[in-house]
């Protein structure tokens, strides 16, 4: 059956080596910005701004040698400048923080992550594609459940443009259910970081 179009940005699947190990910001703190009024959701691929070691939310086509992921975000902890208390949250809404916001990124540089095709596609993303590297498409973020709308642009087979994500495998079971249909866009995808904080830019395959 064709598969239901519904990204959710990039989710844990697991790793290079085995199976999901959260690996939350490990010996990094990561900080947002009280003032960055570009909300960041879950499973959103993240960066550092350059002049600030802020991060912030990925934007399409920004990768070059100096803009490189930091990570998946999970969430966030500030003081809520309204609540006037700690708050959590899966999702930084762009506003009500006193003070610099507490981020959890995943950022094992071997992490890998379930993605959806984006619906611009021309059509799904084959065995083709493995080896390739991609952009996201930055789709609106669910503002109620605080999920991501980042799905997979286009994979290519060079690496112009710096693009972030390395194509690594295609989900194709069980027969039937969403995202397995390799027929129609919007079909799943593992990937893996192309470049990440602590992963340098490979070449595609």
């Amino acid at each position: 059956m064709a598969n239901v179009i519904g990204p959710f940005g990039l989710s844990h699947w697991g790793t290079a080596s085995g199976p999901p190990n959260f690996a939350e910001s490990h010996n990094t703190p990561y900080r947002i910005a009280a003032n960055n009024a570009t909300a960041i959701f879950f499973g959103d691929l993240v960066n550092y701004v350059v002049t600030t070691g802020f991060i912030q939310q990925w934007a399409a086509g920004s990768g070059s040698a100096t803009v490189i992921p930091a990570g998946v975000f999970v969430g966030c902890e500030y003081l809520s400048t309204s609540r006037k208390q700690h708050v959590w949250s899966n999702y930084w809404p762009g506003s009500d923080a006193t003070g610099d916001v507490s981020a959890f990124v995943i950022d094992d540089p071997n992490a890998l992550f379930k993605i959806q095709g984006d619906t611009t596609l021309a059509a799904a993303v084959t065995q083709t594609s493995l080896g390739r590297v991609a952009d996201v498409v930055v789709n609106a973020g669910n503002t109620t459940t605080g999920i991501s709308g980042m799905a997979l642009a286009a994979p290519a087979a060079s690496t112009t443009g710096f693009l972030p994500l390395k194509v690594v495998n295609l989900i194709t079971t069980p027969p039937g259910a969403n995202g397995t249909d390799l027929t129609t866009v919007g079909n799943y995808v593992i990937v893996a970081f192309n470049a990440q904080t602590f992963k340098s830019y490979t070449a595609a395959v």
